[in-house]
């Protein structure tokens, strides 16, 4: 319906800048016309100013026919479609997109303010290492809280799954895991019991993307499914957007209690 309307007055406005164009230029042909009589004899002049106007209508009809019909419209549609992307973008709350998440994301100034962090990836080794510190400080604050979800490393599947696509042994990523495990285990005690409140889920599938999630700002990244090491995308998403309330929405219900995710006990080895 609204397609029919827009094509219906699109075809109107066409019409419409055709007659007036016609009738422009046969103005300008009349007056062409005339000046090219005989009885211009001792007014020479205006023979030359009417010729001029003729010529001028003319030309003009061509160019505004040219403009109004192709390139006005060529250029009004490449407005449009960068500002629906612009728009678009807005809306998913991307502040910023990048391919190389280690080094180009201001993790500092993410940390420094922290209240909630929630963080979901596989085992994120590198990036913990990088992080250690602002993550220590993190865990020492009362107020604070850090929730952190991994594959669980008893589902075969998911492991299964994971150690394809990293080119790893399943033995070697279930430590990798076990790894991240003891790692935030290890911050209670750094944290104490005045420190953050720290808590670590399970969950039976392998991640297809990681993200980490600063009170009001995410940080969202791609994993590759290829073999080969190689950049992958990440973007850094503020709450109001489809993107951060995507990744609230998706980590609550993980560990929610009727989800996916499992806690993780002490017990487990």
């Amino acid at each position: 319906m609204i397609t029919d309307k827009i094509k219906f007055f699109k075809e109107r406005v066409n019409l419409r800048t055709i007659l007036v164009a016609l009738g422009i230029a046969i103005l300008g042909v009349i007056l062409l016309y005339i000046s090219a009589k005989d009885f211009w004899s001792g007014y020479e002049a205006w023979q030359v100013v009417v010729q001029n106007i003729g010529g001028l209508l003319v030309i003009t009809v061509a160019i505004t026919l040219f403009w109004e019909l192709w390139v006005k419209r060529a250029f009004l549609d490449e407005v449009l479609a960068k500002v629906r992307v612009a728009e678009e973008i807005k809306l998913a709350g991307v502040v910023r997109i990048t391919d190389s998440w280690h080094r180009d994301i201001e993790w500092e100034s993410l940390f420094r303010t922290v209240k909630k962090l929630d963080i979901f990836f596989a085992y994120g080794h590198t990036w913990r290492s990088n992080n250690d510190r602002q993550l220590k400080e993190v865990a020492a604050q009362k107020d604070a809280r850090i929730r952190v979800v991994l594959p669980d490393p008893e589902d075969e599947q998911t492991v299964s799954e994971l150690s394809r696509r990293f080119d790893y042994t399943s033995e070697r990523l279930r430590e990798l895991i076990r790894e991240a495990e003891t790692y935030f285990r290890n911050l209670r005690s750094v944290s104490g019991n005045n420190g953050a409140q720290i808590d670590i889920w399970f969950l039976p599938a392998a991640p297809q993307f990681a993200f980490y999630r600063f009170d009001r700002i995410a940080v969202f990244t791609l994993y590759s499914h290829s073999r080969e090491r190689m950049p992958v995308p990440a973007f850094v998403v503020e709450m109001g957007g489809t993107l951060y309330d995507y990744i609230r929405k998706e980590f609550g219900a993980m560990i929610r209690p009727d989800g996916l995710a499992r806690p993780a006990t002490s017990e487990e080895k």
